[in-house]
């Protein structure tokens, strides 16, 4: 008999495990108590989270002591899922040619995690290890100048949305948030912790100014509290008619990154492995406009992908795929990126008051997963298709 996941995880973790689910009104998203991520998990704990991820899309295991719970910790866990991709915001920047052939790390003083502990010294300071290079800190804060004093917080209107680097030969698998820190101020109109930002600016930006204004009110339909919002491909799917799921079923399509190269057509609709669930990957024509290419539908032209694949979009972003993710600090939250697009939210930056602060830790995973640590990826797969040949090290993976 083939158990649900809550019984599962119940029967590998322990009987202090609950679960809440799912969170979405589209059947996605677990909430999981009572699993400590700070010592190594045996593999049938890990296959039993493969599941639940495969089922439910999104998973938080809830209540990391960040006392004790370290990044290092944070990214032992994250090998399970895929081998961890160093994130471009860790190196200098400059032009791209450069940055491919010879990055070098950011300095120590000029990296994310420098910023957040110059801001509110003494109140907030990074976690240990959110210096590796898989590591991305996601923060509104760093050490103000008199300027940005004196004209106080703005407004982000976040960010467009998208999947993590699903451009490559091998696109990512999963990315994962370690929660350090959330907004608490809420004194915008609504008691939310930001304004609605298009009361300011009706511009489409980052968007295509050309955009159907109908699309752009379902992509600028926003959480309002810090919240990441996500959209449910693998629910989308299912609800389309029969016949639409196996022309869809057909479709190839050519992903660039920032330079129009020749790439091998993939397929629009994938099916998890672990599940067999089929969603729509990354169904959207320009993930960061303006620039990256556009995507290409193979047998189309330039202006029918792009009415063929925002008419997509549209659909996947109706109310009832969404799902507005709430953090908490101590939250671990993997989503799969290939059964899921998602958004950062407006934020507040240049902030003042740690009341309005959020800190998170991303990591994200390419690859199979591994059910035993450390990885045996193959060098010569390391070598082409992780950035810098870059392996967690060994006391990462050993930390207790």
């Amino acid at each position: 008999m083939v158990l649900a996941i809550d019984e599962r995880l119940r029967q590998v973790f322990g009987a202090q495990v609950r679960c809440d689910g799912p969170l979405a009104a589209s059947g996605a998203g677990l909430r999981v108590s009572g699993i400590d991520l700070g010592t190594p998990l045996r593999p049938d704990e890990v296959g039993a989270l493969l599941d639940a991820l495969a089922q439910y899309r999104i998973v938080t295991l809830t209540g990391q002591q960040l006392d004790s719970f370290s990044v290092a910790h944070f990214e032992r866990f994250a090998n399970h899922w895929g081998a961890p991709l160093p994130h471009p915001s860790n190196f200098k920047r400059g032009s791209l040619e450069r940055f491919m052939d010879n990055p070098e790390l950011l300095l120590p003083e000029e990296r994310p995690s420098a910023q957040v502990n110059a801001a509110f010294p003494g109140e907030l300071h990074c976690l240990p290890g959110a210096d590796s290079p898989a590591v991305l800190v996601v923060a509104n804060m760093h050490k103000l100048s008199d300027e940005e004093r004196e004209t106080g917080p703005t407004l982000t209107r976040g960010t467009t949305w998208h999947t993590d680097i699903e451009h490559h030969p091998i696109p990512l698998h999963v990315s994962m948030f370690l929660v350090h820190k959330v907004p608490v101020t809420r004194d915008a109109p609504g008691n939310t912790w930001v304004r609605d930002p298009e009361s300011d600016n009706a511009s489409n930006a980052p968007y295509f100014e050309n955009a159907d204004p109908d699309l752009m009110r379902l992509r600028r339909a926003l959480p309002r509290n810090g919240e990441t919002s996500f959209a449910d491909t693998a629910a989308a799917y299912a609800a389309l008619p029969q016949a639409e799921r196996a022309r869809l079923s057909r479709i190839q399509v050519r992903r660039h990154s920032y330079a129009r190269k020749q790439t091998v057509p993939v397929p629009l609709v994938r099916a998890n492995p672990r599940s067999g669930i089929k969603s729509l990957h990354s169904p959207l024509w320009c993930p960061r406009p303006p620039r990256q290419v556009p995507v290409e539908v193979v047998g189309m032209s330039g202006a029918a992908s792009r009415a063929f694949l925002d008419d997509i979009e549209a659909h996947v972003l109706q109310p009832e795929f969404r799902y507005d993710h709430a953090h908490a600090p101590g939250d671990v939250t993997i989503w799969d990126l290939f059964m899921t697009i998602h958004v950062a939210p407006p934020i507040k930056e240049n902030i003042q008051s740690i009341d309005d602060a959020r800190l998170l830790y991303r990591i994200s995973c390419k690859g199979e997963p591994a059910l035993k640590l450390p990885r045996c990826d193959s060098p010569a797969w390391i070598e082409k298709h992780i950035f810098m040949g870059y392996t967690t090290p060994r006391e990462a993976i050993e930390a207790c």
